[in-house]
């Protein structure tokens, strides 16, 4: 084989590997769309998500934090997650820095803001969950 030959093979078979290798990282599998919880009377919003990360994975629970006011440096927030059946749980978020005008945007592909990325609660129905949440502010 020629050298020409050799290196449109080695081109060839390197973007074939660099396509799959693309083609094979998934997107999130959104179980439950981003939902608006109830909003801080300091003007603190947090929405969350459900995804699997990946096919293999465990439904995640992503968080969006927004601080429109900035009154509170450190804003934090207790989920209490409930189904129709009665089931419950409850995630602690434990206050973290934020100013004025900060998103945070938990997301699988970053551990950027782990604080605000856990497990789904096993226990909890998705078809019937409910949220509540209770914030809580340091100074």
């Amino acid at each position: 084989m020629n050298k020409k030959k050799l290196l449109n093979s080695v081109l060839l078979y390197m973007t074939l590997f660099f396509s799959i290798s693309v083609l094979a990282q998934s997107e999130p599998e959104v179980l439950k769309n981003w939902i608006a919880l109830e909003e801080a009377d300091f003007h603190y919003d947090v929405s969350y998500s459900v995804v699997k990360c990946n096919p293999n994975s465990k439904p995640t629970v992503l968080i969006n934090a927004f601080n429109e006011d900035g009154t509170n440096p450190k804003v934090g927030f207790t989920l209490n997650f409930s189904d129709n059946n009665g089931n419950t749980a409850q995630v602690v978020v434990a206050p973290f820095t934020s100013k004025l005008g900060d998103m945070f945007i938990a997301s699988c592909s970053s551990e950027k803001y782990s604080n605000l990325k856990f497990d789904y609660p096993e226990n909890i129905d998705l078809t019937t969950v409910k949220v509540e949440i209770t914030y809580q502010t340091q100074s």
